[in-house]
């Protein structure tokens, strides 16, 4: 069996060289990150629909279809902190997560770190490929985190 494929980086919401206007507060960028979780198509055009079936206490169930093919995986979310998202159980990816974590090493400094921990991917994968998915990751993050900023500057909070 491989070996889970690791990835983890952060990115700073709240930059001291930038406009106080455009920082985002803690509760702004919770609501955000889970609007990504919540409509998972605003940010990613594969997407055909994505739909909550199941909400438990800090747990969703999500549908998430791309064409012809439907996916089902769980989010867990714990208020204000985290959100984690474990893979579909029947897919090639099971037991893969992505956790997304706010931080705040000082008052108003939030950052986001994503933790990527990957199963279900060939031993045969090379240096430059796993170098390719880190990329990939880290773009898509950062698309996340624009997507929770423009969804906390449309709803004003």
């Amino acid at each position: 069996m491989a070996s889970p494929f690791r990835h983890e980086h952060l990115v700073r919401i709240n930059d001291p060289t930038i406009e106080r206007s455009m920082w985002l507060t803690r509760r702004q960028l919770w609501n955000g990150l889970r609007h990504t979780v919540l409509s998972p198509q605003a940010m990613d055009e594969s997407i055909d629909e994505a739909s909550v079936i199941e909400n438990a206490d800090g747990t969703l169930q999500r549908e998430i279809r791309r064409g012809p093919t439907t996916a089902t995986d769980e989010v867990r979310l714990v208020t204000g902190h985290s959100l984690t998202i474990c893979a579909d159980s029947r897919g090639q990816f099971c037991g893969s997560t992505l956790t997304i974590r706010i931080e705040e090493p000082a008052p108003e400094m939030l950052f986001v770190r994503f933790t990527y921990e990957v199963v279900g991917i060939d031993d045969e994968c090379t240096e430059e490929e796993d170098n390719a998915r880190r990329s990939a990751y880290q773009a898509y993050d950062i698309e996340r985190v624009r997507e929770a900023r423009l969804h906390a500057r449309s709803r004003g909070h």
